[in-house]
């Protein structure tokens, strides 16, 4: 074999290996990222599923507890069987709490008998006997609070249901109906990812089976995104395994794990199934795979040329092939490093975007100090380390008084400018490291003081409430002053074993209530 053949196979053959390395790094890195992609959606759907149950069968209880002890009129036409009363006031109440929480529903009125009373959002249930129904015969029967997933002739909803009496003599329940598919949407505008929720068919009824898509063991209720709206999908997905990789239609599919779903009594009911389209991730890597075996294929036809045209006329310069070969070898090498360095530039890139992401959830955009859910993260965290090291956490639950008189004759403008006035004043004024306020909902704001007694507490509470007064914005329609003031409710608690924190939120919700059954603009404990 001659000089110039031998060198012209051992360019190849380093030429060859050097693609071979290249291409492996690619395809590794691209696999690398593509899971770690995957595992981020599959974890944050679960989390946010998780969270958006406990926030819910958290909050809604104590909202219709609310609902129920402040609507005296709803009560008396329940009582009265006056349904245009109950339409005129419900619908009110229903346009407020949707205002408040858009995957809010309905509200409904059972009788102790099981009759509908009426039903704010599907009329033609009113006259209905409800009684046969499972979560509706608990509640009558048990005549205590039912809360949690419950799948009925109305569909699939979080409902939680409140017995109501007048005068001592028991009239029946009222029920809320909240959309369990916020998380879901989330997700689906997030990521792409296509939502189902499967219930076992022992929990579904005929006619739902017949208006749904059904196999011999589960039921579509409800569908997020447009892969369950494909019939040949609904067919192919069942047989898929966890985890696994599919195609249909020229469409390409990720399966996330199951996530099981609980009713009320704490019974698995179903499944969610989640699936991603990965359709133009692949595509858009089978054209970074193509250009760059074009890319190869071009340098690799070139170095033949050059070398066969090259060699037999200028062996002597061997040395100086050598040395372009090496500058090349260097200059991929580098193309390499900064391919790397993009691609870890990106991964920088979504770990702060995700930050911001989660900031934004955190803070309130309107006052910009942290919002309920921040406030609950918080206090979960609070409450466990007074807990275990048995020490004192106190709360204030604060109210701006008369506020929506001020909102009604200043505007809205003022009165955004009121709340993020209070909101700054609030902040500014707990100085403590550990302190903590936020914003709870509407014109009503929560601070946290761990390791605060209930007389410090309460000292601090009369101190904000002064700072308050002090910002001097008139307030014409108070009946408390004419400035804009507040009303604090204290409560103070040693937490012990069994103890639920929330405990502590209603005591100081009824410290706020005698505040403001004591003229409002003053500060009162329990």
């Amino acid at each position: 074999m001659s000089i110039r053949s031998k060198i012209i196979a051992l360019v190849i053959f380093l030429q060859l290996i050097l693609t071979i390395t290249m291409g492996s790094l690619f395809l590794h890195e691209h696999s690398s990222h593509e899971q770690d992609t995957l595992n981020h959606i599959g974890k944050n759907l679960k989390n946010n599923l998780l969270r958006e149950n406990h926030e819910t069968e958290t909050l809604y209880p104590a909202r219709l507890k609310k609902f129920v002890s402040t609507t005296a009129g709803l009560i008396a036409a329940f009582s009265h069987n006056n349904q245009a009363v109950l339409a005129q006031l419900s619908q009110r109440k229903l346009a407020e709490l949707r205002q408040e929480d858009p995957a809010f529903s309905a509200i409904a009125f059972i009788a102790k008998n099981g009759n509908v009373i009426y039903h704010t959002t599907d009329p033609a249930r009113i006259g209905d006997n409800v009684g046969h129904v499972p979560f509706a015969k608990d509640s009558l029967e048990n005549r205590k609070p039912i809360n949690g997933l419950v799948l009925s002739l109305g569909g699939l909803a979080y409902r939680f249901s409140y017995p109501v009496y007048q005068s001592e003599r028991y009239l029946g329940i009222i029920v809320f109906a909240v959309k369990p598919t916020r998380a879901l949407e989330l997700a689906s505008q997030d990521f792409g990812v296509c939502c189902g929720i499967f219930i076992n068919n022992r929990f579904v009824d005929r006619l739902q089976k017949e208006e749904r898509f059904s196999r011999e063991d589960k039921t579509l209720i409800t569908s997020t995104g447009r892969c369950f709206t494909n019939r040949a999908f609904l067919e192919k997905f069942p047989l898929v395994a966890t985890a696994q990789a599919f195609k249909l239609q020229h469409q390409s599919y990720q399966k996330f794990p199951a996530i099981p779903i609980k009713n009320y009594r704490g019974s698995v009911i179903g499944e969610i199934q989640a699936m991603l389209n990965t359709t133009g991730l692949e595509e858009s890597f089978e054209r970074s795979l193509y250009h760059s075996a074009l890319i190869c294929l071009g340098v690799f036809i070139i170095t033949i040329i050059v070398l066969h045209a090259g060699t037999g006329f200028f062996l002597q310069r061997v040395k100086q092939l050598q040395s372009q070969l090496e500058t090349k070898v260097f200059r991929r090498t580098q193309a390499l490093q900064t391919l790397n360095e993009k691609l870890s530039q990106e991964i920088r890139e979504r770990k702060r975007s995700q930050k911001a992401l989660q900031k934004m959830s955190e803070n309130d955009m309107l006052t910009n100090i942290y919002n309920r859910r921040k406030f609950n993260t918080y206090f979960s965290r609070e409450w466990d380390a007074a807990l275990r090291e048995k020490r004192v956490v106190s709360l204030l639950m604060i109210d701006i008084d008369y506020f929506k008189n001020y909102n009604d004759h200043y505007g809205h403008l003022a009165g955004d400018d009121a709340l993020i006035a209070v909101a700054a004043t609030l902040k500014n004024k707990l100085t403590r490291p550990r302190d903590f306020v936020a914003r709870y909902g509407g014109e009503e704001f929560v601070c946290l003081l761990p390791e605060t007694s209930m007389d410090a507490a309460i000292y601090l509470a009369e101190k904000l409430r002064l700072e308050i007064q002090k910002l001097n914005y008139v307030h014409e329609y108070s009946v408390a002053a004419g400035h804009i003031t507040i009303s604090v409710g204290v409560a103070s608690a040693i937490p012990t074993a069994g103890q639920a924190k929330e405990d502590l939120i209603d005591q100081a919700d009824k410290a706020l209530y005698r505040a403001k059954e004591a003229g409002r603009n003053c500060t009162k404990a329990v």
